[in-house]
């Protein structure tokens, strides 16, 4: 199939990292400054606006045309970009035929599938590539995408100098050779993994739409509170610390009040309310602690990312985890914070009203704003949103992959596994069916927590950040202990997944199924191994090797070394595979094909989802149309592939997004 590759050059009054592409496109200052195109095995071309040339039938040939018009292939890297700068820019304003959503082909997805960067410059230099990306022409183009200077009348003079231009019609070009270099070198997503992209893409389009008039206030809220914290500050600090974001002050002042850790870091502040302190130095602390949250900021990330229709569009990536999660964009809708106050939305009208001392007759101001940050996401004018959350899904996959089928008949049957847990622990009371066991939030992280391999070290943190639970160091060695006493066929299972992948990285090109389903395979192909999933997609780790690992109890075992985009610092490394980590890979992954399965059923079944939020869907429904039962039923339908397994959606509909 002949595909035609499509690189842009923009430039801009507004940040596109700020405000997502779909309002940076729609901004009337939003321009094309070029760009290059070329099909399959050709020399990338050049077009760019030219008021000399009548119509643009004269400045690229037939070809192009027809190609586009017959449907034919497009390809450009994060093609996202080029498709919503196309439909806003390129059609309508110089009037080229705007290609269908089907037409697209996104690079960068297809190597996030392999495991490879989505930075075309870092693509280039892992795949080793002939063509790389032309860093001095990127430091031109990062200037010329903003005006040069803005005149008092609002003139904007861009760098429009002829010398300019040509340099950045050559970086373009040659960022347009490096995309067909690496194109050459991807796997072409399965097909089902098509249809999951195009679904995401569906899903960014829609979008979800805004309450604008209540952010406006939620703002004017939390500027009066944050006002009100610095006078406070101001006192008890006596001009020390001016504002709660001057964190250099504070920092100083708390050392000098003999404060020995003065962190203020959101867990080290939880931590230092927690112990005895002097009670101004307390004040001073709960004022940061109060209005010196970090999630207030969204509220401005909101008002950035809007579009002209209130609607916030592309907040989610196609598989920009390497288990093939989404992951969030823009307002990050994967950790807005949790709500504070119960029922928030009742205080709506006194937000609206700007009553901040009504408010805080009943709450801190501030934590209303906070807990309203889900419900300033609506519905659209005559819908509701449905949305439903997989219940404990990682726990089931886990178990169910593993054959721990004591636990997957619990789920199976409905019963609460973690009051079951909890039945178990040493000289704890037995579960009874239908009560909730008083230890049921630790036998809730024991479930949740435990099933990757986690050590009791790890888990005494892991329980307090994640979980809200103080363990000592003794609970967490008696959960993690129970969980592999309890949970054998799991512990097993870290065990041969580890095995696996070893004997396939040993044996290139022997298949290697584990599992207790038998429905698992490691396979080394060339410079990757292929983990194939239930679903038939497959995880990759390129570059696999078979090392000497150092074992957390010190012991040296062989294990296989691969390399990857560190989640952290977001640089090609090297890592190790343990049998745990495998099995959360595993875990995570399968639990995204599930999601990836609904969506597409509740498209087919006219359910427009428009955000799904770790493993939740939500879509934006017509009123009159559907159910949420029918939602909930669609969801926790498995696909052919998971037939028969115990899967539980729990659902929800409204006006406003909620928690």
């Amino acid at each position: 199939m002949t595909s035609l590759s499509i690189d842009f050059e923009t430039r801009a009054t507004v940040d596109l990292r700020t405000t997502g592409v779909y309002p940076y496109a729609m901004h009337k200052d939003t321009d094309l400054w070029c760009f290059a195109w070329a099909f399959d095995g050709e020399e990338p071309e050049i077009w760019y606006p030219d008021g000399d040339r009548p119509t643009n039938e004269n400045t690229v040939p037939q070809r192009f045309y027809d190609h586009i018009r017959s449907g034919g292939e497009m390809r450009a890297w994060n093609a996202s970009f080029e498709r919503i700068i196309w439909k806003h820019i390129l059609t309508p304003r110089y009037g080229f035929p705007e290609p269908t959503l089907e037409q697209w082909v996104c690079s960068a997805a297809e190597a996030a599938a392999m495991s490879l960067p989505r930075s075309l410059d870092q693509a280039a230099h892992v795949t080793g590539v002939a063509e790389q990306k032309d860093a001095e022409g990127y430091s031109l183009m990062m200037r010329m995408t903003r005006p040069r200077k803005v005149l008092d009348d609002g003139t904007l003079i861009w760098w429009d100098v002829e010398e300019r231009k040509q340099r950045l019609y050559q970086y373009c070009k040659q960022d347009l050779r490096t995309e067909q270099a690496i194109a050459k070198v991807l796997r072409r997503l399965t097909p089902r993994e098509r249809e999951i992209y195009l679904e995401t893409e569906r899903m960014n389009d829609r979008g979800i739409s805004v309450d604008r008039a209540l952010v406006l206030a939620a703002k004017e809220i939390a500027d009066e509170g944050i006002e009100r914290a610095n006078v406070v500050l101001r006192e008890l600090t006596s001009g020390a610390v001016t504002e709660v974001t001057k964190i250099g002050q504070l920092k100083q002042w708390l050392g000098e009040q003999d404060v020995p850790n003065h962190s203020i870091a959101k867990a080290a502040v939880r931590e230092l309310l927690e112990s005895d302190l002097d009670p101004t130095v307390r004040k001073v602390v709960e004022q940061r602690a109060e209005a010196g949250r970090s999630s207030l900021a969204k509220l401005d990330s909101l008002l950035e990312c809007l579009c002209p229709d209130d609607k916030i569009r592309g907040m989610l990536l196609f598989h920009g985890a390497g288990t093939g999660r989404w992951t969030g964009r823009l307002v990050q809708p994967h950790n807005f914070a949790r709500p504070e106050v119960k029922g928030a939305e009742a205080f709506i009208p006194d937000v609206l009203a700007g009553r901040y001392d009504s408010l805080d007759l009943f709450h801190s101001p501030v934590s209303i704003i906070v807990s309203l940050l889900r419900p300033m996401l609506t519905a659209s004018p005559g819908c509701r949103l449905l949305r439903a959350d997989y219940a404990s899904i990682e726990a089931r996959v886990v178990n169910i992959l593993a054959g721990q089928d004591d636990i997957v008949a619990l789920f199976a049957a409905g019963e609460d596994v973690y009051s079951y847990n909890a039945g178990r622990f040493p000289g704890a009371e037995p579960y009874v069916p239908g009560v909730k066991h008083r230890l049921r939030e630790k036998g809730k992280f024991q479930e949740l927590g435990c099933g990757y391999g986690m050590g009791a070290k790890k888990a005494v943190t892991a329980a307090k950040t994640v979980y809200q639970l103080d363990l000592t160091d003794e609970e967490a060695k008696a959960i993690v202990d129970g969980y592999r006493r309890t949970h054998p066929r799991v512990v097993d299972f870290w065990r041969e997944a580890n095995d696996a992948a070893i004997e396939a990285v040993a044996t290139p090109g022997v298949p290697v199924v584990f599992g207790a389903l038998r429905n698992l395979t490691f396979i080394c192909a060339g410079s990757y191994l292929y983990l194939i999933l239930p679903a038939k997609r497959p995880l990759v780790y390129p570059a696999p090797k078979i090392v000497d690992r150092m074992t957390p109890w010190g012991e040296m075992r062989p294990a296989v070394e691969f390399s990857g985009v560190n989640p952290v610092t977001r640089q090609w490394g090297r890592s190790s595979l343990y049998g745990g980590l495998i099995a959360e890979n595993i875990t995570q992954a399968v639990s995204r094909d599930l999601m990836a399965d609904a969506k597409l059923a509740l498209e087919a079944a006219g359910y427009p989802c428009v955000l799904s939020v770790h493993d939740e869907i939500i879509a934006d429904v017509p009123d009159g149309f559907g159910s949420l039962e029918e939602f909930a039923r669609i969801i926790e339908t498995p696909p052919a592939w998971a037939a028969g397994w115990p899967i539980k959606a729990e659902g929800v509909e409204g006006k406003r997004y909620g928690k």
